[in-house]
């Protein structure tokens, strides 16, 4: 059982997807901090940020307590109609991804981006399970553990930015626990979001999955 953990971020880049569609399952971490500035509340859209207003002060409290202001389907909307409107894709996409912003039904961070993530995997034809785990107590590398046991990984599939933080120590834990651990491979041609992508590529799965090997 592979499993990959990620944060629930706004409509995130190609990178996400492609661990998700390496993973036999999914695990949301909704109950990690929300970072002020990070990209659980905002993503990258043609270079330029579209953030979603918050009622809640942006620091000190998980991303499942975080609560977006009222309206913020149709901000998302206009963000995404403004920079994309004269896209490839857009008249034959462009509807299908503002109707899966509209369909969500909720304020709070976590469930927005819960939802349009199973949306767009859906959409994508990725049919990796996505899950939420009960939360964690531990730090680090033994939080990601401890969820990793949750859900009954055989092994891991990390970000390489999670090299900084799963050294020699942290790696011995895993050996200990009988968890391989491997790190993804995906090749970045963007940091913009998926829906660039969508709107940009005939075939946006071919970007999802170019690995580092397909130079």
């Amino acid at each position: 059982m592979k499993v990959a953990i990620h944060q629930p971020d706004l409509l995130p880049w190609p990178g996400f997807w492609f661990k998700m569609l390496h993973s036999d399952r999914f695990v949301l971490a909704v109950h990690d901090q929300l970072q002020k500035h990070w990209v659980q509340r905002r993503v990258m859209m043609r270079g330029s940020w579209v953030t979603l207003p918050l009622e809640t002060k942006p620091h000190l409290i998980p991303i499942n307590e975080t609560i977006v202001k009222p309206g913020w389907q149709d901000h998302l909307e206009s963000s995404i109609t403004g920079r994309y409107r004269g896209a490839r894709h857009w008249k034959d996409r462009g509807g299908d991804v503002l109707a899966m912003v509209h369909a969500v039904d909720s304020h709070n961070l976590a469930d927005i981006n819960h939802q349009l993530i199973l949306a767009m995997r859906d959409y994508l034809g990725i049919t990796t399970e996505v899950v939420v785990t009960e939360p964690p107590t531990e730090k680090a590398a033994d939080r990601v553990l401890e969820q990793l046991q949750m859900v009954g990984a055989t092994s891991y599939l990390s970000g390489t930015g999670a090299k900084d933080y799963l050294g020699e120590e942290a790696q011995a834990k895993f050996r200990e626990l009988g968890i391989g651990l491997e790190f993804s491979d995906h090749l970045k041609t963007t940091g913009d979001s998926i829906v660039t992508v969508l709107m940009d590529h005939d075939d946006p799965m071919e970007v999802v999955s170019r690995a580092v090997t397909d130079r």
